[in-house]
């Protein structure tokens, strides 16, 4: 009996099931699995409790605000170094334990969903079970799992690699395992998700949980990641034999007949398209939220618009209106698009309807119009009245009233879309040297966006000249062509920081773009006081080094001394 006992007096709960984000937990004591968990609304019931775990990751937004905030595609967005988000565009915070909460919830969020997933795991082994169900229900803990491992190596490194249910994640003693060693155990998880999890959308199984095609999806990313991060530079030195496996995972999801894109890119979001954006057929792998407290989406919070409680009536995105009733997300804006990000997009994108610059506002009874003007240099108000020092971006803003005055926003948030997979996919055939169906597939995504195709000669046009860029080839022009395209697609999606460190891109890009404002006077940009390396490692968390007595520090991070001349304040 003491073994239920600390299961159920660890993580583990079951929950309602009234509405699939209605993950809120209950507790359920003293239960022998064996006699507990004999159909599938039971077994669902306890999954939650994973999902709802997993979820705590993203759900403050502050991962997010800073992951952008470290690379070239985010900056301050209000005056007052709230949150030390201007010290964090500027890298301050390195090699030391007190990082002034740059990643500070990533490894106790994802330490503590792994240990949710592994309480789940025991009971269902335990339990006597049809064994497909069984296995089914195993394969969505493991892929919560390793993807909450995924989260923590990118960042951190090497951690412990734990399997066995912890009573007290204040009190351990579990040594890190190497960074090889923690990929080996996430591709074993994943592996076994994508063997036992049906198709999305397969009749009677809901389609937000874990599918086998965003294990697939996620198996190609890693392999990706891991292929990019054997390599001492950029694509040219990428290992071969594991982009291979990548390539194989993008064709697995490719191939499904599954998933497509979403042919109007601002329908994709909650914000511009509301409950029809929710689990569309682009999305692979989308968290659940609701305004149901304990349930609502705090993302938003930190993405908002304006630096003051004056919340827009109306937006306009892209020459669309939307009414937004004067809805908000309150005042915690930390970051926002830079203004360098936002300058880089063709004026006929199509995404830029997600990136907002203008709008109405009432104030003392009268209507407002206001805009925002680079010219100011970001400074709050400007010539125009834009509250903010950069534009916004509305992928994860919800305007609604609730939103602003209870901070409760149901908002989704898809944490792998079909655009990344044909994007890696992409890049992948490029490095391996079939330059026609990398452009093809960087295409797919392209043309979406209202663009025209983009061929080897427009992208050797247009970067050979970037000193951002090191192009030699036609191949050099494509590998960087499909990298802007990416941040023009995900950004504010978490997703850039990582292409920038695997593709030996980060110190350059943040370093130019840090420079450039920082002398512009561009308000609320600092100099640059590091110059990160494709080998950089954040520092765990002083709090995660005291309640594992066996954990040792990363190593001291070195500057990247190609770029050096970024850090000068002339």
């Amino acid at each position: 009996m003491k073994f239920y006992q600390y299961i159920a007096a660890g993580l583990l709960g079951v929950t309602a099931l009234g509405s699939c984000t209605d993950l809120e937990e209950k507790p359920y004591t003293f239960v022998d699995p064996s006699s507990y968990y004999q159909n599938e609304d039971q077994l669902n019931s306890a999954l939650n409790t994973v999902y709802n775990s997993f979820r705590t990751i993203y759900n403050d937004g502050g991962t997010f605000m800073r992951l952008e905030g470290s690379t070239d595609y985010g900056q301050p967005n209000r005056e007052g170094n709230k949150n030390n988000i201007n010290d964090i565009n500027a890298w301050k915070y390195q090699n030391q334990e007190n990082n002034a909460g740059t990643f500070t919830a990533v490894w106790t969020k994802s330490m503590a969903c792994i240990n949710r997933a592994n309480n789940v795991i025991a009971q269902f082994e335990a339990a006597n079970m049809d064994e497909a169900l069984r296995n089914r229900a195993i394969a969505q803990a493991r892929f919560l799992r390793g993807v909450s491992y995924y989260w923590i190596v990118r960042i951190y490194g090497g951690a412990p690699i734990i399997k066995t249910v912890t009573t007290d994640l204040n009190n351990l003693s579990f040594p890190r395992n190497t960074i090889d060693e923690v990929y080996s155990f996430i591709i074993e998880d994943l592996e076994y998700a994508e063997e036992n999890l049906p198709l999305r959308g397969t009749s009677g199984y809901d389609v937000w949980r874990a599918s086998k095609g965003a294990a697939q999806a996620y198996l190609a990313n890693l392999y990706l990641y891991r292929a990019s991060m054997a390599g001492s530079g950029g694509y040219k030195t990428f290992d071969k034999s594991l982009l291979e496996k990548a390539k194989d995972y993008c064709e697995k999801v490719i191939s499904s007949g599954v998933y497509s894109l979403e042919p109007d890119f601002g329908n994709l979001w909650c914000s511009l398209n509301g409950d029809k954006a929710r689990n569309n057929k682009e999305s692979i792998f989308e968290l659940q939220f609701s305004t149901l407290s304990g349930q609502q989406c705090g993302m938003h919070q930190n993405f908002g618009m304006f630096a003051d409680s004056t919340y827009p009536e109306e937006i306009v995105s892209f020459g669309k209106t939307i009414s937004t009733g004067g809805g908000g997300s309150y005042y915690y804006l930390r970051t926002g698009p830079s203004a360098e990000a936002w300058l880089s997009y063709d004026q006929a994108d199509e995404r830029l309807k997600v990136l907002i610059t203008e709008g109405t506002y009432s104030k003392s009874g009268n209507m407002v119009h206001c805009k925002y003007n680079i010219n100011d240099l970001g400074s709050l108000k400007g010539s125009e009245g834009w509250g903010s020092c950069c534009p916004g971006n509305i992928k994860v803003h919800d305007f609604s009233k609730e939103a602003r005055t209870a901070l409760r926003s149901g908002n989704n948030f898809m944490t792998m879309r079909y655009a990344q997979v044909l994007l890696d996919y992409a890049e992948i055939m490029n490095c391996l040297g079939n330059q026609s169906v990398a452009l093809t597939y960087l295409n797919m995504v392209h043309q979406r966006a209202g663009l025209p195709a983009v061929t080897a000669a427009d992208a050797m046009a247009k970067y050979k000249d970037d000193e951002r860029a090191d192009i030699s080839s036609d191949a050099d022009a494509v590998d960087e062509a499909i990298f802007n395209e990416r941040g023009w697609e995900f950004i504010g999606e978490g997703v850039i920081y990582f292409d920038e460190l695997r593709t030996d891109r980060l110190g350059k890009r943040v370093g130019y773009f840090v420079h450039k404002y920082n002398t512009m006077k561009f308000n609320q940009v600092l100099p640059l006081e590091f110059v990160p390396s494709k080998t950089h490692l954040w520092w765990i968390p002083k709090s995660d080094m005291s309640a594992n007595s066996d954990l040792v520090q990363n190593p001291e991070n070195k500057e990247d001394t190609r770029y050096l001349k970024y850090k000068s304040t002339e």
